[in-house]
């Protein structure tokens, strides 16, 4: 016999964000209602609690709810001790160890990219972590990487919701733009970030598919852009997309 929940009101609110599903990604209030027997009032002020604190968020287009940032950073606490680690970190640190410069890993969560992983070298002392962080897609070179190559009804979705704030002179403000350049990246292979999201840092990324064909993420070199002239970008993208393979083996 199942054993009653001591808290039911807890039981209730984590059977809201289980409803969520890779056959049903957003719902919106009634619909949750409706599979978990609840009551829409009950359903709202759930939704709302877990909004306010990113484990659900709203899509401004459809007006339905989704999971939030805050899941994927759990996730993220679960992938550092699980398989998804192991088989991405390895091929990451030993091309940091090679190029001497921070090798970033991030998945997609658009608007964002959530790095999951990230590989300092030694003498890099003074750069902070961004593993665990979100940073917008249209400014950073993970971020166009993996715009690149999503499917072409996610990628544009994943654009309408880009602030496109400028972050330095050079950060690409305008969707049209946006668009040109991902066309330049799939023709190229490779994304750059040119001082769009942090001046003085210049950084080169590549997309990681699954063994399937299926897109995983993306993955960057990273470094100050007077180390980042034109002909260590092309070496650097280069030696991504070996690393890129080497993973894409492994999941």
């Amino acid at each position: 016999m199942t054993e009653e929940p001591k808290v039911k009101t807890l039981k209730k609110a984590l059977d809201v964000l289980e409803v969520f599903s890779v056959s049903a990604p957003e719902l919106g209030i009634s619909e949750i209602g409706e599979k978990l027997g609840l009551y829409k009032s009950n359903v709202h002020n759930i939704v709302s609690t877990f909004e306010q604190c990113g484990y659900i968020e709203r899509n401004p287009e459809t007006g339905k709810y989704r999971l939030g940032m805050k899941i994927l950073e759990l996730a993220f606490v679960i992938n550092s001790s699980l398989g998804l680690h192991n088989m991405i970190y390895p091929p990451l640190s030993e091309l940091s160890s090679e190029v001497n410069e921070v090798v970033y890993f991030a998945v997609p969560r658009a608007p964002h990219v959530l790095y999951l992983e990230g590989v300092y070298p030694a003498n890099s002392y003074s750069v902070r972590s961004m593993t665990g962080e979100t940073a917008e897609m249209y400014c950073t070179s993970l971020g166009k990487a993996i715009l690149a190559y999503l499917p072409p009804d996610e990628a544009m979705k994943a654009i309408g919701l880009q602030s496109m704030t400028a972050h330095t002179p050079n950060t690409i403000t305008d969707r049209s733009a946006l668009l040109r350049e991902l066309d330049v990246i799939r023709t190229r292979g490779y994304s750059i970030d040119n001082m769009e999201h942090e001046f003085g840092i210049k950084c080169v990324g590549v997309p990681v598919f699954k063994r399937d064909g299926s897109l995983l993420g993306g993955m960057s070199i990273s470094g100050p852009s007077l180390r980042m002239d034109d002909s260590t970008t092309e070496a650097y993208a280069l030696k991504l997309r070996g690393c890129s393979q080497k993973i894409s083996m492994r999941v």
